[in-house]
């Protein structure tokens, strides 16, 4: 067996260094630009930059507990502007913020030391698990700042930190941005000719009142980063890197919007016990369903350019569906990468079913402008299948299933169908424990999201038929009971399990 171990020696070593550089140039992929009026990139950058907000200094390179890591040396991203040469012209500012974070951080580790003292050092555990340091808000940002700072470009770094033993909340600095920090956005974008939001953040962010501010120039989610994080962000905002991130959440336009809202931690006053009601209606999966609107979908993410892209064919046999897809830069100026994404929409039988599920995607080189690039991505047509928690069974229901392709959740167009004419079973598993309490799981009770051209593409869309009797139905095979746990068996009728013929 292979066995690691962490390094012991004080000198850097190169395996260290090559993981760096890999990071610094890769970390532009997971990048997602949410807004841009073409500041982006700073072609002509100033040598000057005035620097705000609690990730400015205090870069999060990523979560709390398990998802620490202990680094040499962590770049934030003051430290990654000055490196390239610019002059970080409010030092002041984030000096000011640097002591109130010194501040709380010492009343912090008094508080646990008299909890300790007073109650014994279990119980300052408990504390510290129960009570995580939170950061004090920012200080205003004044006119003096903005007249000392002496440039017309301005960057706000809005961070937060999460992870293990520090749940999310609704609330101002976590969920929602504090007033706080409202207000000196507000402010840099009335002040500076260029304004632009950084969101070092782990989770999802409230970006409504964010969105209501006039004249933010750019918002790019740069995540956590790891420990070059300042070097990755400058790479990016010039241009040596490009930002090709698509999101992976639904960000709400309202945190009610979510299904779990009023159930979810803290909010409910159990933490003890989560009870997801969601069933299949996870993400954007609800937010399609139920015909909720967001701030940013499932799969979106801009780029420094845009892109065309053409649905060449869909084909389909017993196994596999091809999308045969055409992408080009139709931009004049930069680079970039686009991701394709292939989703499909299953016909309304005895299944509850979403509107539509994400089933394959792929992403292109790095296209120079005008340059074109054929993707063919797959994906089985077992994928497609639903699961019926009566029958303990993957099942495609008898009728049309449609292909959309494009570059996010909100932005596909239907390119094909395909057609089945008798129900089918893909996989065949067992009922093996039953529930102690039932469960309530919320059901489909609206229309679903739709567009303008959204019918008249189903009508015109390409009909493949699917052979019934091609399926083969896998059958699940499990170990025998232990005697310890035959007396939670369900009774025999529910083990049959057998495959139905097609």
């Amino acid at each position: 067996m292979v066995k690691f171990y962490a390094a012991t020696s004080s000198e850097v070593s190169e395996r260290e260094l090559s993981h760096m550089q890999s990071i610094r140039n890769l970390a532009a992929e997971c990048m997602v630009l949410l807004e841009n009026d073409g500041t982006l990139p700073l072609i002509n950058p100033p040598r000057k930059i005035a620097l705000y907000g609690n990730g400015a200094r205090h870069t999060v390179k990523g979560g709390t507990g398990s998802g620490d890591v202990n680094s040499r040396e962590v770049i934030p991203i003051e430290q990654g502007f000055e490196t390239a040469g610019f002059t970080v012209t409010t030092k002041k500012w984030l000096g000011d913020f640097q002591r109130r974070v010194e501040n709380a951080k010492k009343a912090y580790a008094d508080k646990l030391e008299a909890v300790k003292r007073e109650q014994g050092e279990g119980a300052s555990v408990l504390y510290y698990l129960g009570n995580p340091f939170k950061e004090p808000h920012v200080q205003a940002i004044t006119s003096a700042d903005h007249q000392e700072s002496d440039t017309d470009t301005a960057i706000y770094v809005l961070a937060r930190n999460s992870g293990e033993g520090k749940d999310r909340t609704n609330a101002e600095g976590d969920y929602l941005l504090a007033e706080e920090e409202l207000e000196a956005i507000r402010f840099l974008a009335k002040a500076y000719a260029k304004c632009i939001v950084l969101l070092n953040i782990g989770g999802v962010v409230d970006t409504t009142e964010l969105r209501k501010i006039q004249g933010i120039n750019a918002i790019l989610l740069i995540g956590q980063l790891g420990n070059v994080s300042g070097y990755a962000v400058t790479d990016a905002l010039l241009g040596k890197t490009i930002p090709s991130g698509k999101l992976t959440d639904t960000w709400a336009a309202s945190y009610s919007d979510y299904p779990s809202s009023e159930t979810f931690s803290h909010i409910n006053g159990n933490v003890d016990d989560e009870y997801y009601t969601e069933g299949i209606y996870i993400g954007y999966r609800y937010f399609d369903t139920f015909n909720i609107t967001p701030n940013y979908c499932f799969g979106y993410g801009k780029s420094y350019t845009a892109f065309s892209i053409q649905t060449l064919d869909v084909t389909a046999d017993g196994e596999q569906i091809m999308v045969t897809a055409e992408v080009e830069n139709i931009g004049k100026l930069h680079p970039g990468r686009e991701v394709v994404q292939v989703y499909t929409s299953a016909p309304a039988g005895a299944l509850e079913k979403p509107y539509q599920e994400l089933a394959a995607f792929a992403k292109t080189k790095l296209l120079a402008p005008g340059e074109k690039e054929v993707l063919r991505i797959s994906f089985p047509v077992r994928a497609m299948a639903s699961y019926s928690e009566r029958e303990a069974a993957w099942i495609l229901e008898a009728g049309l299933y449609y292909v959309r392709v494009g570059n996010h959740s909100r932005n596909t167009q239907v390119e094909a169908a395909l057609s089945l004419p008798e129900a089918v079973k893909t996989v065949q598993l067992k009922n093996l424990f039953r529930d102690t309490e039932e469960l309530k799981e919320i059901t489909q009770d609206v229309s679903p999201y739709s567009y303008s051209s959204e019918a008249v593409e189903k009508e015109m869309a390409k009909v493949m038929v699917l052979d019934s009797s091609q399926f083969i139905c896998e059958t699940a095979e499990y170990q025998k009971h232990r005697p310890l746990l035959r007396e939670h068996a369900p009774e025999s009728e529910n083990y049959d399990g057998g495959c139905k013929e097609s």
